[in-house]
């Protein structure tokens, strides 16, 4: 059975996507596991680092996305998709074969209306209901067998905790929290883990007791963990960062402890570059703006370490 996580934060911008398609890359490169990358956010932006813009274009017009999960309950198909939605060999722009064992289930911009659509659909009993639009990801990766074919499901998630949200949740052993070391993040980590425990878990939980039974569901998603990302660096610092980031830094590792991982990832545009041209970073180890930073080597080490963790869940 597949180890199914989700990445999450409210926020925009902390590097969700960077993170998953690294992650993901990662343990297909350095573990030689089997990866599948589900998209459910709209802004598609993972499914277009790891497709290219042609590729994701294609798929979605041929209706290869996640939405096809989605659009039986709102009567937009008749049928539960099976495995054809998911793209084989995500990464294309890499060539190498190191990365044959990812592969994605890419979103479409429909997705945001189609989250719409969910919330105002409603079939028989009100509390069935709730439940079944609730779990509709793990009821596909049930029927359609998905969860034995991969080591490792990985949910990148838009910033906030609808409905698709919830789904990701409620299929995830764990959840992996992006964070950059500002004042804002302070505060909205903890309200996000609470939200998750106290709200989404319990009202799941609450919710299945009177539901359809769906082995995919996960009662209880645990934090894998926090993670820095684009923490900005200042060579003459004693800390090596700026001084607001590591006066935030601080804070957050009284409040995470163990639970704040190693190593923290650098902002570089070294990262962004490669991003755009949809390669990982570990495929840049010979440039200066990442190899020079060792940027490759964090992602490498950050992907152990969270490994150890989710594998723990």
């Amino acid at each position: 059975m597949a180890k199914r996580i989700s990445i999450i934060n409210f926020k925009g911008g902390v590097g969700k996507t960077t993170l998953a398609f690294q992650f993901g890359a990662g343990l297909a490169r350095y573990h030689n596991s089997r990866v599948l990358l589900i998209d459910v956010d709209h802004q598609s932006s993972l499914s277009i680092v790891c497709l290219n813009a042609s590729n994701w274009s294609t798929l979605t017009k041929a209706r290869r996305t996640i939405n096809e999960i989605f659009k039986p309950f709102i009567g937009q198909s008749a049928d539960m998709p099976d495995t054809s939605i998911i793209e084989k060999k995500a990464i294309k722009q890499c060539q190498t074969g190191s990365y044959d064992r990812l592969d994605i289930v890419p979103a479409s911009l429909q997705l945001d209306d189609i989250e719409i659509d969910l919330t105002a659909s409603h079939h028989g009993n009100a509390i069935h209901s709730e439940w079944d639009k609730r779990t509709l990801i793990c009821k596909w990766l049930e029927q359609a067998g998905v969860d034995k074919l991969y080591d490792y499901i990985i949910f990148d998630c838009p910033p906030a905790t609808k409905i698709v949200s919830q789904n990701a949740i409620a299929a995830s052993h764990g959840f992996i929290l992006p964070v950059i070391p500002e004042a804002v993040m302070e505060r909205g980590a903890p309200h996000l883990v609470g939200m998750i425990k106290s709200g989404i878990d319990a009202k799941l939980k609450a919710l299945a007791a009177l539901g359809h039974p769906r082995l995919m569901h996960v009662p209880d998603t645990g934090l894998a963990g926090v993670v820095v990302t684009r923490i900005r660096t200042h060579g003459p610092a004693y800390s090596g960062y700026v001084d607001d980031h590591t006066q935030h830094l601080e804070s957050l590792k009284k409040r995470w402890q163990s639970n704040l991982l190693r190593p923290y990832i650098e902002e570089g545009t070294g990262v962004s570059q490669a991003l755009a041209d949809g390669v990982p970073v570990y495929e840049r180890a010979s440039t200066q703006n990442i190899g020079g930073r060792a940027l490759h080597t964090m992602y490498q080490n950050l992907t152990a370490a969270l490994k150890t963790r989710i594998d723990a869940l």
